[in-house]
This record gives structure tokens, C-alpha cells and sequence, in this order.
């Protein structure tokens, strides 16, 4: 026998037995091993079957790895050995070629998993070796679930019928009951109302504070809803931050009943959730169906969810209950398409961006642009922003649009440089969600690094209402992206919250100015006092203000007599692809510098 103790980096995190009669076939796996796992291991090899026992004495292992032909047991029978003497040891058997029927053999006995001995690599050993642990954890665990049956039943309804992290029901259990209030309210010619429940910003709070307090925020919730309940009421949590609860059944005269459990539910969310010391405010979107309005339980649900996304999609609109109505089904339907039809868009490369020139009022031959992303689906034809946007706002695929953005903005930057045409501003749109998670800003300076764009060039154009969502962390957002050298613009001033103290939390560059302030203004001298404030302040705050939704020629006069710094809209330029943009650039530069060489003479 040899026995050698391989011990590495002065501390072991796994510990293995390899049984090995060849030790060529040893020292290999001991090679892969140092390789896989860093040094971080320690190996014991014996090269018989019957030292096994003797090694398993002394000290605890990690894993067994067991040669299928030692000199004193050959075959899958001493798997089956090994498995009732060590029940939590995993096995890794290794085999030959030709061996493979004994190798599938053993696994059937209680191996945990096998490799070819001329197939092994560092990484296949290390992922081999993981999952044979894990596997060993799960059959024990199995294992003892069947030693008490009690306890096994016990266990499986919970797993089949409970929500394992707040306790609710989960969504199998929702289906069983909602299917049986569904014929009692049949039965007794009754109503009941499905309210569908999801937490605004949950996304940010996972970002911003991990995992683990945004589940303990889920819990949270749930102790809180459960509380607003009345007997005969019942409550499901569906998966992430969604929850179901439906109503006791109900006649049409008491619909009011409803209206309290709402009115119940949102008081509970008024106070902030104190979470390892944390308080974080969190608020729900509501959408509520009734029966018999919708029959089933599957119309139940989507109505719900039609009426919830409304809530979402409108947050200017201040609300956080709507209840279902026809119209909204459209706009649902459309939501599903979208979405539906997005990796499609991705693969096909259906997204553009146009560029809409901004005139620099001090400097009119500045090139400024803004970004926008365009979407012409195969399918439907040509989508507009406001319709995707929502849509994709809360998931991580806003990330990829916005990189989108960049990498078409690179081109057109390019494009210039090569005909030396300096190019002052290209301005991007970024949401909510982006600015609120705490990884946006240095993510963003990388796609720049990336693309080798240069952070100067840029400015983010974020609205009143993104801002207010998460100040903390916007305000951490804005200073690492303008210390890198990336503007900022206040979009829509103006179109709801207008906070004078955001203008102090903020350091902004830009004030664009919505174009509901803009409209007509030559005509509304209140308009016009109003927006002249607005400048005064910008200025005197360091800011450049821009009017935007400029469509005609007595609007585009009275911004610049007002002496707003940048004007944009359709009476100067309307959106055009880059092609279009890149050509009238250049043939005006051009022209420019035809006049200014014609005039040289003269000036001399």
C-alpha cells in the first residue's frame, strides 16, 4: 500500500480519498486536482479496496474516489458496500472505456457519479466532484424524509402548497381554492373580487441592498397583507413580488367591502420596513377584477393583471388601484406582444436610433444631438417608445437597449471624426430602474471604455420622476457619472412633480423644459413669467436650460428672447437615422467653410 497525505496553501477546504491500485493514474488525478482547486485540497490515497475503512476511521472526507478495479474488489458491488457502511459519503467511481456498463451500473447502486479516467480534465473533475456532494446532500435528505412517513407527508404538502420563503400559500394551493370559490359563488349566484398585488421598485431594492433583504421585504409584506384580511378572505403568494388575495364572497350591494380592504392594504404599506437597520419605503400597484365579469379563474387573473399593469405603466397618474375595465385589455394585449416579441427584435437587430439635432442658441454650429431609440418589428410594424419602454424598464434587457444606443451613437461619432467635424453633446435617455440601481453608473462608464467613446461627450437626460423614486442612491448614480466627466439633464420639467428642492439635491447640468410650458407660449403671458423663472434659476444654479417641443416659428422666437440656452424640437429638426443626419452634416459644414473661404479675401 502507499499512502501519501498531499497537503497544499497551509489550510484545506476538501478533503478526498482516492482509491487508486495505479499510481501513474494517482498522481494524475492529484495533478487535476492541484489544478481545479487551487492547491486547496488534501488527498489521501490507498491502493486497495479494504484500506478504505481503515482511512474513513481516522478522519472525515469530502468525497470518495474509487477505482472500479483494485486488486482485492473489482465491479459495482462495493458501491453497494460503501453506500450502506457510509451513507453521507458521495462516491465518484473511475473507470476505463471499457467499463462504462459497470460505471452506469454503479450509479444505480449509489454512486453519485463517474468519469473516464482518459476524459478527465481539472474542470470536469471539479464540476463532477460539486455535484456528487450536492447530489449526496439531496438523497440523504430524501433518504430521511422516507424514514418517517408522517413527517414526509407533512413535508411534501408543504413544498406542493407553500410559498418556503413567506409561508403563504404559494400559487398551486391559490389554483385549488380560487377554482372551489369559484363554484360556491356559482352555487349561491354570489360575487368576490381578485385584487392583483405588485411591489413598485422591488428590482432597485435587490439591487441596492441584496438579495437577502429583499426577501426579508417579501416577508415583510406578507405579515403585513395578512393582517388586512378578513376571515373567509384568502391570500397566495404567486413568485417574486406578485401576491393574489381574493374576497369572501360577496353580494352586488356590498362592493364597498372591497374598498376597505383596499383602503386597509394601502395603509399598511404608509410605514417603512425596518430592515437590518435599514428603513426602506415600499408601495404597491393593485389591479382588482370582479366575478362574475370575468368566469374563470385564468380571466380572473388576467384582468387583474391588466388593471396592475395600468397602475404601472401610469405612475405619473399618482394611483395605486385600478379596477378592470374593457379598455384596458388593448393596451394588455399589445404589453404581451411586446414582450413576446423582444429576443426576436434582439437577434434581428430591429432596433435604431434617430438623432434629433438641439440649436445651441451662444453657439449655432455646435452639433448637439439627442439619441432616441426607434423599434421596427417585423411583426408589428413600427413601435413606438412609450409603448416598449414600460414594457422592458424593470428588467435587465433596458441595459441592453441602452447599450444599443451607444454602440449606434459610436458609429455616428466616427463617422464624424473621420471628416473632422467636432461634435459637442449626444444626449441618452436612462429610467427608473437604471439610476436606481447601485452597479448603473460604473456599468455605463464601461460600455464607454468599451466602445472607446469618450464620458465628455455624453449627457444622461433622467426625469423629475425617476429622480424622486430613489434619491440616495440617484444622487451617488449622478456624482460618479459626472465626476467621469458625463452630464446630466432634468428631462419634462415641469410636466408633474416640478420640485425646486430637486434642483438643490441634484447637481444638473441641463433644465430641459417640458414642452407643455413651451406650447403656445407666445401667446400666455403666465406661460411666459413662468418659464423666464425657470431660466433665471437654472442660470443662476450653473445650469443650461433647453426648451423642448419647439414647433413653430413665434414659440422658437419667444424661447430664445427668454434666453433659454438650447432649443429642440420639430421646427428646427425632427428625428432622422444616422444616415440622413450624417449626409446634411456634412454638406453643411461643407457650405460653411465654402462662405468662410470666400470671405477671407475681403477680411484681409
Amino acid at each position: 500500500m502507499y499512502n501519501s497525505l498531499l497537503e497544499h496553501d497551509g489550510h484545506n477546504e476538501n478533503v478526498f480519498l482516492l482509491a487508486e491500485d495505479n499510481p501513474v493514474d494517482a498522481e494524475i488525478v492529484r495533478a487535476m486536482l492541484d489544478e481545479a482547486y487551487d492547491g486547496k485540497f488534501s488527498l489521501v490515497c490507498v491502493d486497495k479496496y479494504s484500506e478504505i475503512a481503515g482511512e474513513l476511521a481516522k478522519q472525515d472526507f469530502d468525497l470518495l474516489i474509487l477505482d472500479m478495479n483494485l486488486p482485492d474488489s473489482t465491479g459495482s458491488r462495493s458501491v453497494t458496500l460503501l453506500r450502506d457502511a457510509y451513507p453521507g459519503l458521495p462516491i465518484v467511481v473511475l473507470t476505463g472505456q471499457t467499463d462504462l456498463e459497470i460505471a452506469v451500473e454503479s450509479l444505480k447502486l449509489g454512486a453519485q457519479d463517474f468519469l473516464t479516467k482518459n476524459d478527465i480534465t481539472p474542470p470536469l473533475l471539479a464540476r463532477s466532484f460539486y455535484y456528487a456532494k450536492e447530489r449526496r446532500k439531496t438523497e440523504q435528505a430524501l433518504q430521511q424524509s422516507l424514514i418517517d412517513i408522517a413527517d414526509r407527508n407533512e413535508q411534501l404538502n408543504q413544498l406542493a402548497y407553500t410559498d418556503h420563503l413567506t409561508k403563504l400559500p404559494n400559487r398551486t394551493q391559490f389554483e385549488a381554492e380560487i377554482n372551489h370559490r369559484l363554484q360556491k359563488a356559482q352555487a349561491e349566484k354570489k360575487q368576490f373580487a381578485l385584487l392583483y398585488l405588485d411591489l413598485n421598485n422591488f428590482k432597485t431594492v435587490n439591487d441596492n441592498f441584496g438579495h437577502i433583504v429583499g426577501d426579508e421585504l417579501l416577508i415583510q409584506v406578507a405579515k403585513r397583507l395578512q393582517i388586512t384580511l378578513d376571515a373567509g378572505d384568502f391570500i397566495a403568494r404567486m413568485g417574486g413580488d406578485e401576491f393574489l388575495i381574493f374576497t369572501d364572497l360577496i353580494d352586488s350591494s356590498n362592493k364597498q367591502r372591497v374598498d376597505l380592504l383596499i383602503e386597509n392594504i394601502l395603509s399598511a404599506f404608509e410605514a417603512p420596513f425596518a430592515i437590518d437597520r435599514k428603513e426602506i419605503q415600499s408601495q404597491p400597484a393593485i389591479g382588482v377584477a370582479f366575478f362574475p365579469e370575468a368566469y374563470s379563474a385564468e380571466l380572473l387573473m388576467k384582468h387583474a393583471d391588466c388593471a396592475m399593469y395600468e397602475v404601472k405603466a401610469n405612475p405619473e397618474s399618482g394611483q395605486s388601484v385600478r379596477f378592470y375595465t374593457g379598455e384596458m385589455e388593448e393596451k394588455y394585449n399589445r404589453k404581451v406582444m411586446i414582450a413576446a416579441q423582444l429576443d426576436q427584435a434582439l437577434k434581428q437587430d430591429e432596433f435604431d436610433v434617430f438623432f434629433q439635432s438641439i440649436e445651441d442658441i451662444h453657439q449655432p454650429n455646435s452639433l448637439n444631438y439627442e439619441a432616441l431609440l426607434r423599434w421596427n418589428s417585423q411583426l408589428m410594424g413600427p413601435v413606438r417608445p412609450e409603448e416598449f419602454i414600460p414594457v422592458f424598464e424593470d428588467s435587465p434587457i433596458i441595459n441592453q437597449l441602452t447599450k444599443i444606443v451607444l454602440k449606434k451613437s459610436q458609429r455616428l461619432i466616427n463617422a464624424l471624426d473621420k471628416s473632422d467635424v467636432n461634435l459637442a453633446s449626444i444626449k441618452i435617455n436612462v429610467t427608473a430602474s437604471q439610476l436606481s440601481s447601485a452597479n448603473f453608473s460604473r456599468l455605463f462608464l464601461s460600455w464607454l471604455d468599451e466602445l472607446n467613446l469618450s464620458p465628455n461627450v455624453f449627457c444622461l437626460e433622467l426625469t423629475e420622476r425617476q429622480m424622486v423614486k430613489n434619491v440616495a442612491t440617484c444622487i451617488n448614480q449622478i456624482e460618479e457619472l459626472r465626476d467621469a466627466g458625463v452630464k446630466i439633464a432634468l428631462d419634462d420639467f415641469g410636466a408633474g412633480y416640478s420640485s425646486i428642492k430637486l434642483l438643490l439635491e441634484f447637481a444638473i447640468d441641463y433644465l430641459k423644459l417640458d414642452m407643455s410650458l413651451i406650447k403656445d407660449i407666445e401667446k400666455h403671458r403666465r406661460n411666459q413669467a413662468l418659464v423666464s423663472g425657470i431660466i433665471e434659476i437654472g442660470h443662476r444654479m450653473g445650469m443650461k436650460v433647453v426648451a423642448e417641443g419647439v414647433e413653430t416659428l413665434d414659440e422658437y422666437q419667444t424661447c430664445k428672447k427668454l434666453k433659454c440656452d438650447m432649443i429642440q424640437g420639430y421646427y428646427l429638426h425632427r428625428p432622422e437615422p444616422q444616415e440622413s443626419l450624417l449626409t446634411k452634416t456634412l454638406e453643411s459644414q461643407v457650405s460653411d467653410k465654402t462662405r468662410v473661404d470666400k470671405q477671407a479675401p475681403e477680411l484681409v
